[in-house]
């Protein structure tokens, strides 16, 4: 004998529970003329009366009860698991926070061969100075410029950072060969956010005068563009400028004139560790980091 259809001993499940052929048929969007018809038709099938059907009631016999037992565990089987396939087959996003320069100058311009390599994986970005709160699930890594030291979570070492003032190769030509290291001489581009990296190189290397007209933006990527237009000297920020500085017609014009300027860091939580997402996206960071370190 054939087995009945799923769609009858869905009807069946329904009218079993409620015990009522009214009552699943709302269920169901249906008639209760068509409920009855089905549990006629699958007691016809199975050649056993599952229903007793009373003046004002509707009853299981024992061999529908029994039935009724069987077939409630295995649908709910199978809504278990077609949710779990759904589920499963959904894009998990997994949520980055990051300091803005970084955003800007090394994740948006390389995020696409992230998701390339990793398809199924669907990236948010939260560009911020704040500190995300990570054990509380406000993102899943944060990449961050110093070592903090909270409870609860691990600091991977990506990579020193270094500074150095950049330009184009136009502006730095625009300026008389004898005033190029004439600080004062020069048009300062500068981030809203870094307040520090200026200060820090120019007392590193004893400057005793500083740029006098400045441009302020904020973001590094308008930073980079009015690099690239000739409108000043900006801070770079080795390594994640050594592309800019391979590809575009952009020079380091103080050589040698490197400082330090902390580490970078990809955090995340201890608990978290072994998260396949987290070990994809450090593995592809690092990889990243490798290779602008050795385009310098």
């Amino acid at each position: 004998m054939s087995l009945p259809s799923l769609n009858a001993l869905r009807v069946f499940e329904a009218a079993a529970r409620r015990l009522s052929f009214k009552d699943a048929a709302k269920e169901l969007f249906i008639s209760p003329a068509a409920v009855s018809h089905q549990i006629r038709a699958l007691e016809k099938q199975l050649n056993v009366q599952l229903f007793e059907r009373l003046n004002r009631a509707l009853k299981l016999t024992p061999q529908g009860n029994t039935y009724f037992k069987k077939v409630k565990i295995g649908m709910h089987t199978l809504q278990e698991a077609t949710t779990e396939l759904l589920a499963s087959q959904r894009q998990k996003v997994f949520n980055v926070s990051c300091i803005p320069f970084l955003t800007n100058a090394l994740l948006i311009p390389n995020i696409q061969s992230f998701k390339n390599q990793y398809p199924n994986q669907n990236v948010q970005i939260f560009s911020q100075t704040k500190l995300a709160a990570l054990t509380l699930g406000e993102a899943d890594v944060a990449i961050r410029h110093q070592k903090g030291d909270e409870k609860g979570l691990h600091y991977e070492w990506l990579s020193k950072v270094h500074i150095t003032p950049l330009c184009s190769e136009a502006y730095w030509e625009s300026i008389p060969q004898n005033q190029q290291a004439n600080m004062s001489m020069h048009k300062m581009i500068n981030m809203s956010v870094d307040t520090y990296s200026w200060p820090h190189w120019l007392k590193q290397f004893a400057y005793e005068s500083s740029p006098k007209k400045t441009i302020t933006l904020d973001n590094y990527q308008a930073v980079i563009e009015s690099v690239k237009q000739g409108l000043g000297l900006a801070m770079g920020f080795k390594p994640v400028i050594n592309t800019s500085l391979s590809h575009e017609k952009i020079i380091t014009p103080f050589g040698d004139q490197v400082c330090d300027y902390g580490d970078l860091y990809l955090v995340y939580t201890l608990e978290n560790a072994q998260n396949p997402e987290i070990i994809a996206f450090k593995r592809w960071l690092k990889a990243l980091i490798s290779q602008l370190e050795s385009d310098k």
